[in-house]
């Protein structure tokens, strides 16, 4: 439907509120621990890396106008590989969904609320992302576009505030835990932009196709320099998270901003910022998972999706029962699933088809010189 369809700026905060959530909790603290001092570096490479990747990606969506990455299952394995694809879509960010809410939640008790009990927090969350989702597709859209764009202010904010405490040679030694821990190993922190898994499904979405790579280029830009300042400030401020310290990774630097003598907790201002952007970020994946389970079952109503996405999310939340699990959760088994679906079975996915697409193509047009000729 046409009141559906997104411009180039909302399909881009789209994508990068999945990055901006991860960015709230521990992702930068997570990337210092495995490289160390040369986590700058190893964001740039990254970086560097998810450009061209992003490149491939959108060179193999280009034999497949207004598809995404369920129409081109369908057409590699019909109806049973786009319905595999569709139920790993869907449990991967359900469960990953739910472990990140309840890590929020963990965090707003342990600062805020030490008397609130965590399922509360995480039930208010998920109320409030089915209620956005049952008012439309379009409002969880213009609510996160308002959102995304000003978190990325907060984060600047965040950056430009504590310039004055940062100590430049705490990026010493260059090469942090060795050129191997930066680039050969170090590589699998890609992970840290699994929000390109959106790229797979929000082209059908898109008003205007053509937008697709402009929206691709400028959310991998806009990510980048989100996780680059975060992770920065971070190990310009606290050289001890580069040796693994359990910290609440982006709340760490807002602790160090002081405006003036009258308002030194601004912190309190950047967890509401936070508070909002994880409110987003859940009705987008309860949103985007109705659309897409909606489009494969084709039925009717979003209604009851709605509620069972919401289920399988609070059902994900019930799964850790400690922090250490949830740490645990998120820098292991969240990254190599994300690298799975969004590096690996989606890639092939993609490439496979692209392939039996021109195949096919270069089949036909054989045929119809071998037509003209005999014609001749």
């Amino acid at each position: 439907m046409n009141s559906d369809k997104l411009n180039a700026i909302e399909a881009t905060f789209l994508v990068i509120i999945v990055t901006l959530a991860h960015i709230i909790l521990n992702l930068p603290n997570t990337i210092l621990s495995s490289v160390g001092s040369s986590a700058i570096i190893n964001v740039l490479y990254i970086s560097f890396l998810i450009f061209i990747f992003f490149l491939i990606i959108n060179k193999l969506f280009s034999s497949f106008p207004g598809k995404d990455i369920l129409d081109v299952s369908e057409y590699v394995g019909g109806k049973t590989l786009k319905i595999i694809t569709n139920i790993l879509y869907t449990l991967s960010l359900t469960f990953t969904c739910g472990i990140l809410i309840l890590d929020f939640s963990e965090m707003l008790k342990l600062i805020y609320f030490p008397d609130a009990v965590v399922p509360f927090i995480v039930g208010i969350f998920l109320l409030t992302a089915i209620i956005v989702n049952k008012i439309g597709f379009k409002n969880v859209v213009k609510v996160n576009t308002l959102i995304v764009f000003v978190a990325l202010i907060a984060v600047v904010i965040v950056f430009a505030a504590s310039f004055s405490h940062v100590d430049f040679q705490r990026i010493f030694p260059i090469m942090g835990k060795g050129i191997n821990e930066t680039f050969f190993s170090g590589i699998l922190n890609i992970y840290a932009f699994a929000g390109l898994i959106y790229l797979y499904l929000i082209k059908p979405n898109l008003r205007n196709e053509k937008d697709y790579k402009k929206v691709g280029i400028a959310s991998i830009i806009l990510s980048s320099l989100y996780l680059l300042l975060s992770v920065a400030s971070l190990l310009f401020l606290f050289p001890f998270l580069t040796t693994g310290t359990e910290t609440l990774s982006v709340y760490m630097s807002t602790r160090a901003i002081k405006l003036g003598k009258f308002f030194e907790r601004t912190d309190a201002l950047f967890i509401l910022v936070w508070i909002f952007a994880f409110l987003s970020y859940l009705s987008v994946i309860i949103s985007y998972l109705t659309k897409i389970n909606k489009k494969v079952w084709n039925a009717k109503h979003s209604s009851p999706i709605i509620y069972i996405i919401a289920l399988l999310t609070l059902i994900a939340t019930l799964i850790p029962t400690n922090s250490t699990q949830i740490r645990f959760i998120e820098d292991h088994i969240y990254k190599y699933l994300s690298l799975f679906v969004v590096f690996v079975y989606s890639f092939l996915i993609l490439l496979i088809g692209y392939l039996k697409k021109n195949n096919y193509m270069a089949k036909r047009r054989k045929t119809r010189k071998s037509i003209v000729k005999i014609n001749n």
